[in-house]
């Protein structure tokens, strides 16, 4: 076995929200008078806290705004993503046969998200996959946001891992960047094949979360590719 503790971000790499969040975002612009954006607009910030989010989305549509503009504009837009979050969302394809085979395997999983906690909970709930994670720690707790190594250290030690046996599953830079700064290595995830987490410097990149049980219960010295 390579790993025995596996952290797995959350939004994009277990479920597509990437609708959920566009259509929040969208709520939230028409809601200003600026122009929607598109999902492939939207697909772009990925793995980012709301405040980014909303960053982002109000400096694609208009002016640059300023810190107390976003951050009094940053409760009505959670409210619109917890309103969103679920209505399209869907488990990328092979995550329930893969979470019980891992865990069947004696791994240990956890999830680390930027997003805020409540929604998470509820979504990972509604996607009936909570019964397969010890922990999840999101970006709205004590512990700093991704790609500040805390979160994956925490929930490191409270599966019982350590920077050989732990890995983090993702699929964007800021992914890569908290692995890299915990010292664990990382495998990110490409659903669509758009070969955009090849060149993001990744430990592994697999095609999709059903491959993450070949990686994980392989011998711990030797090579993966999949």
């Amino acid at each position: 076995m390579r790993f025995s503790v596996v952290i797995l971000d959350l939004n994009g790499t277990l479920v597509d929200t990437l609708q959920d969040l566009t259509d929040a975002l969208n709520d939230h612009l028409t809601a200003l008078g600026r122009p929607a954006l598109t999902s492939a607009h939207v697909a772009e910030w990925p793995g980012e806290h709301l405040r980014t989010l909303l960053k982002s989305a109000l400096l694609a549509t208009g002016d640059v705004p300023t810190d107390l503009e976003i951050s009094a504009q940053l409760p009505g837009f959670r409210e619109r993503y917890e309103m969103r979050l679920g209505a399209k969302a869907v488990l990328f394809a092979g995550i329930a046969e893969a979470l019980e085979e891992l865990v069947r395997g004696g791994v240990k999983l956890a999830i680390l998200t930027n997003k805020p906690q409540a929604a998470s909970h509820r979504l990972v709930q509604q996607m009936g996959i909570d019964k397969w994670f010890l922990f999840l720690m999101a970006g709205d707790g004590d512990v700093p946001r991704k790609p500040d190594p805390a979160g994956a250290e925490e929930l490191m030690l409270r599966c019982g891992g350590d920077r050989n046996n732990t890995l983090l599953v993702g699929n964007s830079r800021i992914d890569r960047n908290t692995a890299r700064n915990a010292g664990i290595r990382c495998a990110l995830v490409d659903h669509d094949g758009s070969k955009a987490a090849h060149g993001m410097g990744a430990d592994y990149v697999l095609d999709g979360i059903a491959s993450l049980p070949l990686l994980v219960f392989g011998p711990a010295s030797g090579s993966f590719k999949i």
